[in-house]
């Protein structure tokens, strides 16, 4: 949607210069001295419009496009207001249909004053307009409220909860744990006691004489 309106509002500032440069022919015909707006009011309608055929193409392309139809604008602009400018300050001859006899320019007429002020209007307003899809174009879009989704479906319900008796858990026995008992050294057998053995008597030695 913000994108359709900034296609619209290029298209309706080009429309709007394009009409700007041709407002001082319609109002004093190919012969005024207003003629040199039309080729700068018309160079920005072009632009205007491409504004809003190119504005896809990015920020960047868009904002140059811009800027030259309002550069062009502005020059048309300061084309047509300089004759009113220059003519005070040169000055001017009596109105027709008096004589000029020292051939300064003649005043602007009523038509010329007419064409001056349409073109001056209308091409203010299509700075504006194009403004306007501009800024569109570089207007993020909204970033939507985050909704939680609804559950639609129906919650589930747990399942009735049965008594149940737990079983007591079994009894364990302590175990019993024996001393270790120091093992005793083995009684080794007594040896009999020892005997003394009587050695036989040797008969007394008898001295022979001789």
């Amino acid at each position: 949607m913000i994108r359709q309106r900034a296609v619209w509002g290029f298209w309706a500032a080009g429309a709007l210069a394009a009409i700007g440069g041709v407002s001082p022919i319609v109002f004093a015909g190919f012969s005024g001295r207003l003629t040199g707006v039309l080729l700068p009011f018309w160079i920005a309608a072009i632009a205007f419009a491409a504004c809003g055929f190119l504005y896809q193409q990015g920020r960047g392309t868009t904002s140059i496009l811009y800027f030259v139809a309002g550069l062009a604008v502005v020059f048309g602009l300061l084309a047509i207001l300089s004759l009113p400018l220059r003519l005070a300050v040169l000055g001017t001859c009596p109105a027709a249909p008096a004589p000029c006899p020292t051939g300064l320019p003649r005043p602007l007429t009523i038509a010329e004053n007419n064409g001056l002020d349409a073109a001056a209007v209308l091409g203010i307003l299509a700075i504006f307009v194009g403004f306007f899809g501009l800024a569109l174009v570089y207007r993020r879009p909204p970033v939507p409220v985050y909704t939680p989704p609804e559950r639609k479906i129906p919650p589930v319900q747990p399942p009735a909860q049965t008594e149940t008796k737990e079983a007591a858990p079994p009894k364990v026995e302590p175990l019993k744990v024996e001393p270790l008992k120091a093992e005793q050294p083995e009684e080794e057998p007594e040896l009999p006691a020892h005997e003394e053995e009587e050695l036989p008597e040797l008969p007394a030695h008898e001295s022979t004489s001789a």
